[in-house]
């Protein structure tokens, strides 16, 4: 069954539909390592970065494993056509929802292409082109010359400056013949210069080129490592901080052959960050390993929970996010995301955390030394609310996030046999958060996974459902000792955060969550792949540094 019914179609359309289709089964075909494109540049490899045969270090070389042709997903699409185009359009909001992978949803491997996908590209490519054409601002971005004076040669001209910035890599001369024809069938057609433009700047829209980032390897089969081109790095580079598009200074130097020069390089990392557009690496980044993206859909229970209410939910995602925002781009150390004597709130958020009143609704940055209960992401709402039940908190949940996220210590799922009920059981029987896990620990099948996250999470229970500080459970007192699983102990939030902070374990796992993010793909574990070394000298420089986002954004 078809796709779309292109006998309605104009015929430059319907062959834009035919091959966008065709392209996408091709991208399929290739296993993500063939080449896409006979005449196109080879993505691949890049004659300014050099070759050879062997490793950085000089050792018989490893395989580094393949790179799956990364589609861009939702965030990125709708970034990448705002600075393409100009447009305040976001038309990926109506794309179907990116799957997650390793906790991210810019994961290459899980990226995948459905019919429903091929749908709205083509649509989104329809809208957008005639959108960008019909407003004066968006199109001077694209027509530099005058189209109905220079026809043929202008029209190429804009192919040229588009697919540079669109495709992210200069077109070659086959590649631009062929945009050139939907034109020549306009003309054909009865059509003006205008219409067929349009076509092919659809076409440019639909092409793998520009829905996928490209990395072929131009020879799939061997396992010698060669350097990743300097359009590529330019690729990886801008997704990674703005998830969206290089920009012509990043291009150019990429042109340039600079990139591949690690002093540059860093160098237009430190220009990125500066950008406002690197607000994307606190809302994609942070959003999703923090699980920030979450608490707009936190629905606490009111009966349990009288005071919460959208304004409170509001607040707690924008003190971690601008918290976060704080050590990204103002030079302060990653592990103050947990020992911060700072934070913001608004009126709202102060009267929850019992601190005084700011006089705005609006978030102030406010100190919080000599607190001894508040101060770092453990004892923010917002952390406490995503890691509770509705009606109650849950110190496994608590427990099992801190091992996931900041320790990267995943604990497997409870066996299918456990009976889940019993916590809340022995919570309706009158016994505390303790008292009832310690029962639940009764269970073979359950103690070895909860004599980890447990105690973790008990230290946390001073902080109720909604992240409100409490030192009674009921009519007792709430006993907030814990123990990490490896053998640190501590009373209260405070000490844990203190704890985990200064852990190794902290500062390769922080890293390792960056590394998947920007990469795409989750490091390999395996001892001999080059992931291993490059992760472990980022992480000693990060450390190094004092825990620098800086120094671990350009490691």
């Amino acid at each position: 069954m078809p796709l779309l019914d292109r006998r309605a179609l104009h015929p430059v359309t319907a062959s834009i539909t035919s091959s966008l289709a065709f392209a996408l089964a091709l991208v399929g075909s290739l296993s993500c390592t063939g080449r896409l494109d006979s005449e196109g540049p080879r993505e691949g490899h890049d004659p300014l970065a050099g070759g050879g045969g062997s490793g950085m270090s000089g050792k018989p070389a490893t395989d580094p494993g393949r790179v799956t042709l990364h589609r861009l997903n939702r965030a990125e699409y709708n970034n990448t056509v705002r600075d393409l185009l100009g447009t305040s359009q976001s038309p990926a909001d109506e794309f179907p929802i990116d799957d997650r992978g390793s906790g991210f949803d810019n994961m290459a491997d899980v990226l995948t292409v459905s019919p429903r996908h091929l749908t709205v590209f083509h649509n989104a490519a329809n809208l957008l082109v005639t959108e960008a054409l019909a407003n004066p601002a968006q199109r001077a971005l694209i027509l530099t010359c005058d189209l109905a004076t220079l026809g043929n040669t202008c029209a190429r001209d804009v192919l040229k400056g588009f697919t540079y910035r669109a495709w992210r890599r200069p077109a070659a001369e086959p590649e631009l013949d062929r945009l050139m024809a939907p034109i020549a069938v306009a003309l054909a057609h009865g059509d003006g210069y205008e219409r067929g433009l349009s076509l092919s700047l659809r076409a440019v829209l639909v092409s793998p080129h520009f829905m996928f980032r490209v990395e072929l390897d131009p020879e799939p089969a061997s396992v010698t490592p060669h350097p990743v081109g300097n359009y590529e790095l330019a690729s990886r580079l801008s997704y990674f901080l703005w998830s969206s598009t290089p920009d012509v200074a990043l291009l150019d130097s990429a042109a340039a052959g600079t990139l591949s020069d690690p002093v540059r390089l860093r160098e237009q990392a430190v220009r990125l960050l500066q950008d406002p557009k690197a607000s994307s690496l606190v809302e994609n980044f942070a959003g999703q390993w923090l699980h920030l993206r979450g608490v707009d859909d936190l629905l606490p229970d009111t009966t349990s929970f009288p005071t919460v209410d959208a304004a409170l939910i509001a607040a707690m995602k924008a003190e971690t996010s601008l918290v976060f925002r704080d050590i990204a781009f103002q030079g302060l150390p990653l592990n103050q995301l947990l020992t911060a004597d700072f934070s913001y709130v608004n009126d709202r958020l102060a009267s929850h955390y019992g601190l005084p009143k700011v006089g705005s609704s609006e978030m102030v940055r406010v100190s919080l030394a000599g607190n001894q209960q508040r101060g770092g992401l453990l004892s923010h709402a917002s952390f406490l609310t995503l890691t509770s039940y509705p009606e109650r908190t849950s110190p496994v949940l608590r427990g099992k996030w801190v091992m996931d996220e900041l320790l990267c210590a995943t604990v497997p799922p409870p066996p299918k046999d456990v009976d889940l009920s019993a916590t809340a059981t022995a919570k309706n029987e009158g016994l505390t958060q303790r008292q009832a896990l310690e029962a639940h620990r009764a269970d073979p099948k359950c103690v070895s996974c909860h004599q980890l996250m447990d105690p973790i999470g008990l230290g946390l229970e001073n902080y109720d459902g909604i992240g409100a500080y409490r030192s009674l459970e009921g009519e007792k007192p709430i006993d907030s000792a814990g123990k990490l699983p490896s053998g640190e102990v501590f009373s209260g939030g405070k000490e844990l955060a203190s704890v985990i902070a200064s852990k190794p374990d902290f500062a390769a796992c922080a890293a390792r969550k960056l590394y998947t993010y920007a990469l795409g793909r989750p490091p390999s574990d395996a001892e001999d792949h080059m992931d291993a070394a490059t992760l472990a000298s980022i992480v000693d420089g990060f450390v190094a540094s004092g825990y620098s986002f800086n120094e671990l954004v350009s490691g």
